[in-house]
């Protein structure tokens, strides 16, 4: 049965891939070549009848992020896609998203750890943002927070971290997300934190 499948890589965040295939794992293996640096990662797929039916559905509702017109690539979160192709799931179909990561050799798994965990250390010390720096949430300038230290913030007075400060907002915007990245969210004059970060590498 064929299957609709949303693929993140580290090496681009803020673009994920949305396709169909027969067979999920040779599909994955196909698209790490060498134009990219690092594996894709599938973050979520769906075995379904009409899968072309819903891939198109999918892109059309996704056209204005969609990067280039002959591409299946969208400058959008995995968060956003999964919301809209998870009803796919509840009327039927099949979630077959892989636990592991699809590889060809330890050493490519190996890659993705590396690269993860580096994601992972974020902190504001980095940027060069201070203690007491208000920022903004991307999708609605008037909600902020304050840093309050090297990694958290405080917003709505409580001090928590960027990721659980996005998912309250999100999940208050309508949005149920498994795991929300908060770099992709707040803003420092208008620059996502995650824009500043790869602007400044």
């Amino acid at each position: 049965m064929p299957i609709v499948y949303i693929l993140t890589n580290e090496c681009m965040p803020d673009t994920i891939k949305i396709g169909v295939t027969d067979v999920l794992e040779q599909r994955v293996k196909q698209l790490d070549n060498s134009s990219v640096a690092l594996p894709f990662q599938c973050y979520y797929a769906v075995e379904v009848d009409n899968a072309s039916v819903i891939e198109k559905k999918l892109h059309e509702g996704l056209d204005d992020c969609r990067i280039r017109q002959n591409r299946e690539f969208f400058n959008t979160t995995p968060e956003q896609a999964k919301s809209l192709l998870g009803i796919v799931e509840v009327m039927g179909g099949k979630n077959v998203t892989p636990t592991i990561d699809i590889v060809e050799s330890p050493q490519d798994h190996e890659a993705l750890k590396r690269a993860r965990k580096n994601r992972e250390r974020f902190n504001f010390q980095i940027l060069g943002i201070d203690v007491g720096t208000s920022l903004e949430f991307r999708k609605d300038v008037t909600i902020t927070c304050e840093v309050v230290d090297d990694t958290q913030v405080r917003f709505r007075d409580e001090v928590m971290s960027l990721s659980k400060s996005a998912d309250i907002v999100l999940r208050e915007m309508g949005y149920e997300w498994t795991s929300v990245r908060g770099t992709i969210w707040w803003c420092l004059n208008v620059e996502t934190l995650h824009e500043l970060r790869v602007r400044l590498e």
